[in-house]
Formats: structure tokens, C-alpha cells, sequence
């Protein structure tokens, strides 16, 4: 490249990085981004970057770009250049490494560091002839103070990148370099790490960089934590604990030293020095406990050693409870931050125990546990009332009050259900038995009585008949009785085992939804609803009272409450015989078909607050029936109900078809009964039914009507091939071309991302009379512009919109070979749908699981086409050829076209379209990973 050339380069990327970062428009922004991830990919890069890299004049962002992209071309592209340029390649990078040391060096100068260390260790492993390189290294920046930062960030890099799998290697190759580059220096980098850590008036960020690069050693796997043991790093990374500054970096060490003893039996020597030293932080937590940043950095210690030696602390529980005693120390602790990190050891303790062992030698292990409990619930209480919290603060400490209950399944699991919920209970008799006790004291326990259900015996009667008897004497504060309803929530198996108390019960329940707390009266509609499931067959009795008490609070209670107690009546229904079912299920619903009715009929328009209400009622018809689901058999004299009903709905679409909440619960309740109802009960209304579908859909655009009409053709669609029903069968075909041609006149309006509710029920509809009743389908005049339709829904953005229009692609295709008609509509729209499946691949995003249908779809396109395959060639090219260079780089694009060119001319088998299509997500993905990083490393800045 010419002098001239090369400034006008260097000075464009100036540019488009200038824009990138200060230019407040964000269009300007990505096309700056853009053309810099393409200029990557260019082999002008090099000399470029290497240019910006070495300029004093270079900004920052000039400086972190070149470095980044010389990493990424090294990585991804070092193909591009002749081996015998590697060398000075090499050398030009280590010139570079020295003046970012300096005192002098400009800020950001780290973060360039960081990405040349990063980039010399991926030439390194892609450049066998770079001999002695770690000794190399050593010599060229380990002796001169200044510059053994370089030094410790290149060993850093070194067992990092070794294994990267974006480096272009064959396993072998790979094995090859980790043998002579990697392990081969592992002893000499021990010895060089352990010098420094020694050195007389080493500095504090040396230090740091040591214990960083031991880290990627140790991680890696290629020092061993025997090894380091023998080594005054041992000592050191302890000892560092007393550093403010050295804090951190030496906590990260030990953690990882520890965690490579995990294999106790193959690290007895070094694991019987570690655990003292580790046992000997205890008295520290007393000391620091003002100070929660060390509080953590020893707990991490702690716990690491604690899930490491997890079996020896069972084999020999007195040399080891000084550490299970210091985790707990840290579950005590009051920040609940730091709280979480021991719930692992926890668990991992418990499963290895077993269920409540019995060895003595474990019995004060098993007395941390039932502390632990206490401490956990003392955890669980709410702030007081007089303290305030944040919303965010609010939802954070209800979600980590779950994460507390799992530990207390573990205290259950050791100790056993029986005493843990004894524990609980004690501890709310002895707060009742306080003058004054606080809710908190009462409503923790109770908490910790739900968490921990999963690990009580439903058949107990040990402590749950005593928990049960104190319920009716507990506090009235709606805190303690939102509580105390979701522990016989979280009880109703154990309670149908034992039906005695189910009056009770369900009072008290029920008297949940007069207290004005909107979340007691949403636990005791849950309650109601395990209470209606777990129990069904006590409460069939009960269905009366349930009856009464729903009309009578029915109107006063909260919408998504009513819905769970009729899903909870649901239950019970579902267990009775047909007959009563039947009858039960008519007594319950027929109130609200009634009130429904009422203003389908009205003489006048009514109120917006009454139409929600019959919103709310169909909503309540769907709770029922989402139950209770069918009656099997359903008795004669019901079937006429569907008649009854379907009239009282039409009645309703006819008025209120364009209120939107109008048209989505109507749709529910319809798709409900097609699938309550037996078909000949159902047949009356089909007529009726399609028309109202598509006169609603025509007048309001609404996707549910779609839905609908897609559900009658999936239920009716084998009787309508029958013979003797063809004119079923022209009917439910009338429906599907009136709604395609509908679309068309909506797709005139608006695209499809504007409407992907409608595109996605339209595809659903499309798949239902594809499977149903295909040879009508697909002779067709509407089959045209229904597949015209599937294309336009390839544009949305839903992953799950997007499979199920491939599915029906495949579904087409599969007819192909056999339908000269459809493989003109194929070939109609072949460049369409070449150019949406490869972008939407590509460009788009598919879902991952698209691939195989995309193959399916364009291997069935070439195989039908096959007397056009210039022109099934040049869409192809077209469309591979619209794609950006940073997409896909120039050779992929040339690769896939020469394998799509074979298979046209091969068409033996579709292995070489498949394969063209693999290679290609491949390349894109590499690219999109390269552009990630770059913009990772550009975050930098």
C-alpha cells in the first residue's frame, strides 16, 4: 500500500472511530461500526493498525482499535499473510510492549497492553518457528523492573489463549503447541513467578499481576497446587490477606488453589497445609467484622474449602467442625449479601451426610445445623415498620427469602422434617408467649414452615397436627395470616390425609379474601386452589357452602383471585362422576352465562364497567372449563347447552365484536368448548360459527378470530374429507379463502412486523388446514397469496413465529415433488425465498433450530427448479453477495456460492447444500463473535 494510501486509511479509521464515540447521532454511530468491523477483516488492517499503534499522535481509541484488531487478526485472519512476515509481524509487536510501561505512557495504556499480550499469545501458538518463547520473554522484559508488568500480562495471556477454540488449529496441532509452548514452560514460569514474589522493594502491582498470572496457571491446569505449595507462593498468597491492596487478588488465588484440591485423595500433602492456614482465618472474621469486604473475600476462602473438602469434613468431622464453624460465623453474619455465598456449602454438606446420619461423631455438625435454622429464620424476618425500603429493595429481599428457604430444606434433609418444623414451631409459641411480641417474630417461623414442605412427609403426625391446632390461635395481623394461609397452602396433601380439619381450613381461607391486604386475599385464592386440587374428593360436600360463598363475595373479590377459586371449583367438579359433574358445572356457570346473556340482549348500549365485567365472567366460564376440560361421557341432555351457549356468544360478537378484550375472551371460551364438547354436539354451530369468525376478523383485523377458525378445521377437518361431507369441507375452505383474501388487503396497509399477532395466528390457521384438509388447500386459488403471506411472516422478530412458518415451508415442500402447480408458486417466489431464509439466517437471527428446516425448504426449491439452475444460481448470488463484508467475509461468500454451484450441477444429494449452508452459519457466527469481542475491547476505552 502507498504511503498515500496508507495516511488516507489511517485517517478514515480516525474518522469512523471519532464518530463512534463522540458523534451524538446513533444512525452515524452504526455505520461507523459497521465499516470498522469490515476494515477488520481487510488486509490493509495490518499496516493500518500497526501505523495507529505506533503513532505518539494516535488517540486512545486509534491506539485500543489497532491493538484489538491486530488480536483479532491473528486470531482469525493470520492466514492472509505470508509466513515468512510472521517474524517481523512478532518483532513489531514486542517494540510496541515497552513504551506502554512507562511513566509517561498515556492513560488506557492497560487496556492496549492487555490485547498486545493477548495477540502475541495467539501468534505464539500458531507459530511453531518462534522458538524458547516464554524464555524469550523472560529475557527481553523480566529483568528491567519497569517492564515486568509485560512479562506477567504475556503469561497471563499464555494459558488463557492456549485454549481458545477460535484458534484456527487441528487438535493435534494444538496438543502439539500446549506440549512445547504451555506445559513445557510451566516449571519455568513457577520458578519466575515465585522470584518475583520474593524480589527485595517489589511493587504492589507486580504483586497483583503475580497472583493474576498463577491464577491462569493454576486454572488452566498446568500448575499443579502441589507444585505451587512447594513454592514461597504458598505462603504468600496467605500472608497477602493482611494487604488492603493485596486483599482481593490473594483471596482469588486461594480460592483457585483450593479448588484444584478438590481431588482430596490425589493432594493429601497439600491439602493437610491448606486446610490449618484455612482454619486459622477464623479468628479474623471476629477481628474485620466491621468490615464486609473482607467478611466476603474470608468467606469465599472459607466456603471453597468447606465444598472442596466436604468429604473429609465427614470422615473426620472433630479435625474439620473449627471450619464448618467458621462458614456458619459467616451465615450469621447480618449482611445479606454475603449471606448467600455459604448456602452451597450448605447443601453440598447435607447431601453428603445423607438423611439425618445417626454417626455420634457427626452430632455437632448436626448441632451447626439446627443453629443454622434459627439463624436462617432470624435472617427471614422483614425490616420493621418503621423501616423503609425501596420497591427494588422489596422484591430483592422476597426473592432471597426463597433462596434462605432452599437452605433450610438442607437443615430438613440432615436433621430431619420433623425436628426442623418442631424448631419452627417452638419458636412461634415462645414469641406468643411474649407480651408483646413483634409479627416478624411470628410470621419468620411460619415462612420457614412453608419453605421447607417439600421435605415433610405428607402422612406426619408428629408436629403438623400441632401446627394446625395453632393456626386459629395465631395474631390477627395480615402479615402473620398471608403467611399462615400459604403454609396450609403448602400443607393440602398432608391435609387430605388427614380431613378432619378441612372446615376449619376452608374458613379460614375463605376469610382470607375479606381483608382489605390484596396479597392475602391472592394467597388464599392460591390456597384455594391446592386446597380445591390436592383435596377434591373431601370437598365434594362442600360445594354448596363454595356455591353460596361465591355468589355472595364473588362481585367484591379481585379479578385474578375469582379466576383461581373457580379453577379451584374445577377440581373439585373434575372428580365427581359424569353425571354430577355435569349438574355441578351447570350450577356454577349458568349464573354467569346469565349475566353474560343479559347484555348481549340489551335493548341498549351498556357501560364500559359493565362490558369488563363480562369480560371478567367469560374469563371465569374459561377457569371452570380449563379444569375441568371434558365430561366423559358427557350426558345427553348437555349437548344442547352448546347450542344454547354459542348463541349467547354470537349474540354478544354480533354487538361487541371490536372491543379487543371483548374478542380475546369469547375466543378463549370457544376454544374451550370445542374441546369440551363432542362433535356431534358441536356440528349445529359450525356454520354459524366460520361466518361469525370471518365477518369479526373482516371487521376488526383481530388475530383471535383467525385462531378460532383454525381450531374448528383442526376438529372438523376428518369428517370433512369424508365423502359424504363434502359440503363441510367447502365450507371450512370458503372460511380459509375469505380470511386469506382478507389479508391480502391487510398486508397493503401494513407490513408484517406491524401485526405479528395476526401473521402468527394466520401461519397456525395455514398449518391447521394444511394437516386437516390438504387436497382443498392446495388446489386452491388462495394458495398463492397464503404462501405469499407464510414469506411476509418471516420478516417478525419471534423465534417461535419464525419455526412455525418454516414448518409450514416444509410442510409445502413436502408436496412438491407431486404438484406442478405449487412448484410454480415456489418458483413464483423462489428468489423471495431464497433471499428472506439466507438473511434471515444470516442477518436476521433465525433460531438455531431453523437450520435443518431452511435446508429442507432450499433443497426442495433446487430439486423443483431443475431446469432453471442459472437462475436458482444467480438469486442465490445476489443475495450472498447483499451481504455486508463484516457478516461474512469475501471468501466464505465465494466458498458457499462454488458449493451451491456443485450441488445445482451435482443435485445427487443435498450434502453439499447442507454442508454450504453449515460453513456459512459458521463463518457468520466467527464473524459476529469477532465483532463482539471487538466491541467488548472498544468498551475499554
Amino acid at each position: 500500500m502507498s504511503t498515500s494510501s496508507s495516511d488516507q486509511a489511517t485517517a478514515s479509521v480516525v474518522q469512523a472511530l471519532q464518530t463512534l464515540y463522540h458523534d451524538p447521532d446513533s444512525s452515524s454511530k452504526k455505520r461507523a461500526n459497521e465499516w470498522l468491523e469490515e476494515f477488520q477483516h481487510s488486509v490493509e488492517a495490518w499496516q493500518t493498525c500497526h501505523t495507529l499503534l505506533t503513532s505518539p499522535e494516535a488517540p486512545l481509541e486509534g491506539r485500543l482499535f489497532s491493538a484489538q484488531t491486530l488480536r483479532a487478526k491473528i486470531l482469525y485472519d493470520l492466514s492472509q499473510l505470508p509466513r515468512e512476515q510472521l517474524p517481523p509481524l512478532r518483532d513489531s509487536l514486542l517494540s510496541s510492549l515497552s513504551p506502554l510501561c512507562s511513566p509517561t505512557a498515556p492513560s488506557g495504556s492497560k487496556a492496549v497492553l492487555t490485547q498486545l499480550c493477548l495477540a502475541l499469545a495467539d501468534l505464539a501458538l500458531q507459530m511453531p518457528e518462534w522458538e524458547n518463547v516464554v524464555g524469550g520473554m523472560i529475557d527481553q522484559f523480566g529483568k528491567d523492573p519497569s517492564t515486568v508488568i509485560v512479562l506477567l500480562g504475556f503469561l497471563k495471556s499464555l494459558p488463557e489463549e492456549a485454549g481458545n477454540s477460535r484458534i484456527p488449529l487441528s487438535n493435534d496441532e494444538v496438543q502439539a503447541m500446549l506440549s512445547a509452548l504451555v506445559s513445557g514452560s510451566a516449571g519455568q514460569v513457577l520458578g519466575v513467578l515465585t522470584m518475583y514474589i520474593q524480589a527485595t522493594c517489589v511493587t504492589t502491582q507486580i504483586q497483583i499481576s503475580v497472583f493474576e498470572a498463577l491464577r491462569s496457571w493454576l486454572q488452566a491446569g498446568e500448575v499443579m497446587a502441589s507444585q505451587v505449595a512447594q513454592t514461597p507462593l504458598f505462603d504468600a498468597s496467605f500472608d497477602a490477606l493482611t494487604s488492603d491492596q493485596l486483599f482481593d487478588a490473594a483471596v482469588d488465588v486461594l480460592c483457585d488453589l483450593i479448588h484444584e484440591t478438590q481431588e482430596v485423595e490425589d493432594n493429601v500433602e497439600v491439602v493437610q497445609q491448606i486446610v490449618p492456614r484455612v482454619i486459622a482465618l477464623r479468628p479474623q472474621l471476629e477481628e474485620h467484622k466491621e468490615d464486609a469486604d473482607r467478611i466476603r473475600g474470608y468467606c469465599r476462602i472459607l466456603c471453597e474449602a468447606g465444598e472442596c473438602y466436604k468429604d473429609l469434613i465427614v470422615r473426620h468431622p472433630q479435625d474439620l467442625l473449627p471450619l464448618v464453624q467458621s462458614i456458619a460465623e459467616c451465615a450469621a453474619y447480618p449482611d445479606l449479601d454475603i449471606v448467600p455465598i455459604t448456602f452451597y456449602f450448605w447443601y453440598t454438606l447435607a447431601m453428603t451426610l445423607g438423611r439425618q446420619p445417626s454417626d455420634p461423631s457427626i452430632q455437632p455438625i448436626l448441632h451447626i445445623y439446627a443453629n443454622l435454622q434459627t439463624v436462617i429464620i432470624g435472617h427471614l424476618h422483614f425490616p420493621g415498620d418503621d423501616e423503609h425500603q425501596t420497591a427494588q429493595e422489596r422484591d430483592e429481599f422476597r426473592a432471597f427469602r426463597h433462596r434462605m428457604g432452599d437452605t433450610l430444606k438442607d437443615c430438613c434433609h440432615v436433621l430431619g422434617a420433623p425436628t426442623c418444623l418442631k424448631r419452627s414451631y417452638d419458636l412461634i409459641v415462645n414469641a406468643m408467649g411474649k407480651p408483646s411480641p413483634s409479627w416478624q417474630e411470628i410470621e419468620a417461623p411460619l415462612f420457614s414452615m412453608r419453605s421447607m414442605g417439600a421435605e415433610v412427609d405428607p402422612d406426619d403426625d408428629e408436629v403438623l397436627p400441632h401446627i394446625m391446632d395453632m393456626l386459629p390461635k395465631l395474631p390477627d395481623h395480615p402479615k402473620i395470616r398471608y403467611a399462615a394461609i400459604l403454609v396450609i397452602s403448602r400443607y393440602t396433601q398432608w391435609i387430605d390425609r388427614h380431613p378432619e380439619n378441612l372446615a376449619f381450613q376452608l374458613h379460614y381461607i375463605s376469610a382470607g379474601f375479606d381483608t382489605a391486604e390484596e396479597e392475602v386475599s391472592a394467597a388464599a385464592a392460591q390456597a384455594m386452589k391446592f386446597m380445591c386440587q390436592d383435596c377434591n374428593q373431601h370437598l365434594v360436600p362442600f360445594l354448596p357452602q363454595l356455591h353460596t360463598f361465591i355468589n355472595s363475595v364473588g362481585d367484591k373479590l379481585d379479578q385474578a383471585d375469582m379466576v383461581e377459586v373457580c379453577e379451584a371449583i374445577g377440581y373439585i367438579i373434575s372428580s365427581m362422576p359424569a353425571e354430577l359433574a355435569a349438574s355441578a358445572l351447570k350450577e356454577f356457570c349458568q349464573p354467569l352465562i346469565q349475566k353474560i346473556q343479559s347484555v348481549a340482549v340489551a335493548e341498549t348500549e351498556v357501560d364500559k364497567p359493565t362490558l369488563q365485567k363480562v369480560a371478567d365472567c367469560l374469563e371465569q366460564l374459561d377457569s371452570y372449563l380449563s379444569v375441568v376440560r371434558s365430561i366423559d361421557p358427557l350426558p345427553q341432555e348437555c349437548h344442547q347447552t352448546a347450542v344454547e351457549l354459542y348463541g349467547v356468544l354470537d349474540s354478544l360478537l354480533n354487538r361487541y365484536s371490536k372491543l379487543y378484550y371483548i374478542s380475546e375472551r369469547v375466543s378463549t371460551v370457544l376454544r374451550r368448548g370445542l374441546t369440551f364438547f363432542p362433535s356431534t354436539a358441536l356440528q349445529p354451530i359450525i356454520q354459524p360459527l366460520l361466518s361469525r369468525m370471518t365477518i369479526s376478523f373482516e371487521q376488526t383485523g383481530y388475530s383471535s378470530y383467525l385462531w378460532i377458525t383454525g381450531k374448528v378445521t383442526s376438529k372438523f377437518g376428518d369428517v370433512a374429507n369424508q365423502p359424504e361431507n363434502q359440503a363441510l369441507g367447502e365450507l371450512l375452505l370458503g372460511s380459509f379463502q375469505s380470511v386469506t383474501n382478507f389479508m391480502s388487503r391487510m398486508l397493503q396497509d401494513k407490513v408484517a412486523l406491524e401485526i405479528p399477532d395476526v401473521m402468527d395466528d394466520y401461519v397456525h390457521l395455514l398449518i391447521a388446514y394444511l394437516t386437516s384438509i390438504p387436497a382443498l388447500v392446495l388446489s386452491s386459488p388462495s394458495l398463492q397469496p397464503a404462501i405469499s403471506h407464510i414469506l411476509a411472516t418471516l420478516t417478525c422478530h419471534s423465534p417461535e413465529t419464525i419455526l412455525v412458518s418454516l414448518d409450514t415451508l416444509v410442510i409445502l415442500s413436502n408436496h412438491l415433488p407431486s404438484n406442478h402447480r405449487l412448484q410454480e408458486i415456489f418458483m413464483t417466489y423462489g428468489k423471495v425465498i431464497v433471499g428472506l431464509l439466507i438473511n434471515g439466517l444470516i442477518v436476521q437471527d433465525f433460531p438455531e433450530d431453523a437450520l435443518d428446516q431452511i435446508r429442507i425448504i432450499l433443497n426442495a426449491l433446487t430439486s423443483t427448479g431443475t431446469t432453471q439452475s442459472q437462475k436458482l444460481e444467480s438469486w442465490f448470488g445476489e443475495t450472498i453477495n447483499g451481504l455486508p463484508g463484516h457478516v461474512v467475509p469475501g471468501g466464505e461468500k465465494q466458498a458457499f456460492l462454488n458449493d451451491v454451484h456443485l450441488h445445482l450441477i451435482e443435485r445427487s444429494s443435498s450434502d453439499k447444500l447442507k454442508n454450504a449452508l453449515n460453513n456459512l452459519v459458521r463463518a457468520a457466527r466467527r464473524a459476529r463473535e469477532r465483532g463482539r469481542q471487538a466491541r467488548k475491547s472498544l468498551g475499554a476505552v
